[in-house]
């Protein structure tokens, strides 16, 4: 009996100690961090409609307002009534991988589509918006198409969704486009717009706030179809954090199916932009509730949080 107790014994303390262990392993970092410290980082970059900070310091936005709700939600959720938040300035697109393997900001509120590259170093919160990559050109150079860019020199923002997606149809459509990566979005529409280069890819939303802020429209095109698929845009979190990522899905959740979310998309793409005003004229539509509901999984969420 005791040959036989004794492996017995030590197989049931191996398997307590292993699910304890899994236990451990699963208790979020990020909540038990933002309940020591009462502070929560969230990183942004100057993307108007998305996020950017005004001439007096504010930081405003689209994605900020959603972060927000949800900010103030796991306020409460906590029992943390002072949480401070942190804003943290992503300037350049490539640093925010290093952000994300650093465990240095909490939320990245910006924009951010949730691709399968990303997977490794992050999680995504769900959908709350979509666009198309399209590319932008001098409208005297008559380019429609994207074919019409073979061999051609073109530009894109390092690390974005819109490269993944420009080196994509490249590859596929055999155009040997040479490509010339850019710190910013900004930067590669005015290679664009000085000649360096003959189109710049970005996506449909920032596109058109770009060409708006150049009091300059007739000058450009923007090509009527889209390259590759959608792009779902997500607030961007830490990598394998389920507890927080629960927590944030809930709040957004919450706003994204309430009238709420249609006035909040309104006020950010049907009105001038706070301190720029400028608009860009792209009222909440049946149409993009459906899509949007076709690829979150809010009624899920919703059903798991009652």
């Amino acid at each position: 009996m005791t040959k036989i107790f004794n492996p017995l014994t030590t197989c049931v303390l191996f398997v307590c100690c292993l699910f304890s262990s899994l236990a451990t392993a699963q208790k979020s970092k990020t909540i038990d961090n933002i309940t020591k410290t009462h502070q929560i980082n969230i990183a942004y970059r100057d993307a108007p409609p998305f996020s950017y900070k005004t001439a007096n310091g504010k930081v405003v936005g689209y994605v900020i307002d959603l972060c927000n709700v949800i900010i103030n939600d796991m306020s409460k959720r906590l029992s943390i009534p002072d949480l401070k938040v942190n804003y943290i300035d992503n300037k350049y697109l490539p640093e925010r991988d290093a952000l994300l393997r650093e465990q240095k900001v909490d939320m990245i509120c910006s924009v951010n589509a949730n691709v399968v590259e990303w997977k490794s170093i992050a999680d995504y919160s769900t959908p709350y918006t979509y666009s198309y990559t399209r590319f932008a050109t001098l409208k005297d150079k008559k380019i429609a198409r994207i074919e019409q860019l073979a061999g051609h020199t073109v530009t894109v923002t390092a690390g974005s969704v819109d490269s993944i997606a420009l080196n994509q149809a490249n590859r596929e459509l055999g155009l040997n486009m040479l490509v010339i990566s850019t710190p910013t979005m900004e930067k590669a529409f005015d290679l664009m717009q000085d000649g360096t280069a003959s189109a710049a890819f970005i996506n449909d939303i920032s596109l058109k706030e770009i060409i708006e802020a150049r009091n300059d429209e007739k000058s450009f095109s923007v090509s009527e179809k889209g390259v590759g698929k959608p792009q779902f845009f997500v607030i961007l979190l830490p990598h394998d954090d389920n507890e927080f990522k629960t927590l944030v899905n809930q709040s957004l959740c919450k706003i994204r199916r309430s009238p709420d979310f249609a006035k909040l998309h309104n006020t950010w793409f049907n009105t001038p932009l706070p301190y720029l005003k400028l608009n860009l004229q792209t009222p909440f539509s049946k149409e993009m509730d459906h899509i949007l509901s076709q690829s979150d999984n809010c009624n899920e969420i919703n059903a798991s949080s009652n």
